[in-house]
């Protein structure tokens, strides 16, 4: 008895282990190339700094199904945690404006070093109704090096899906954050101007 026993759990082991799990996908945004890099007009230095909640810290795709509840993707996820490629998307914008002549990432800022402080809110997939929309959301500061606030902006981009799979989001996610930045980049060089 306990040896069918024994054969009959055996089998059933080597069937769950032979269980296709499923593949795990990898998205990426597609951004513009703004490494056209101009000459520095300044002697001026940046630090760009991003905060955001724990859940955009991590690689896996968020979709929220109402106001209320949140899913985080286990099988599919971005090339890296939303809150780096923000960052890096404003690294890369910066950098190639000639408006500062070092752009860096940083959790602390240098003496001298002007600062950009980005409050991830939201990088998510929104369903409403039979509609699915890319949304982020982020507030955006810029200080002098002595600590004055010389700009400050909530952007909220919400970019309607072409289809809810997470290559829509992908697409849409890269538009809005492209749009953003760029808004940004162009009030940073108006203020620091002033």
């Amino acid at each position: 008895m306990r040896k069918n026993l024994a054969v009959v759990l055996l089998f059933f082991v080597l069937g769950a282990c032979s269980m296709n799990m499923p593949e795990t996908e990898v998205y990426s945004l597609n951004l513009p190339n703004w490494d056209n890099a101009k000459e520095s007009r300044s002697d001026a230095s940046l630090a760009v700094m991003v905060t955001s909640p724990r859940y955009l810290m991590q690689p896996y795709i968020a979709y929220r199904t109402s106001p209320y509840q949140l899913s985080v993707s286990r099988y599919s996820k971005w090339e890296a945690s939303p809150d780096e490629m923000v960052r890096q998307a404003f690294d890369d914008k910066l950098s190639s404006g000639g408006l500062f002549k070092n752009v860096r990432a940083s959790n602390f800022v240098p003496r001298g070093f002007y600062s950009l402080r980005i409050d991830l809110k939201q990088f998510e997939r929104l369903d409403e109704g039979d509609a699915s929309f890319g949304e982020i959301a982020f507030n955006i500061d810029l200080f002098s090096p002595d600590g004055k606030e010389l700009y400050h902006a909530a952007v909220v981009k919400k970019i309607k899906l072409e289809d809810r799979s997470f290559l829509g989001l992908a697409k849409a996610l890269s538009s809005g954050l492209t749009e953003g930045v760029e808004e940004a980049d162009a009030s940073v060089a108006k203020s620091l101007k002033q």
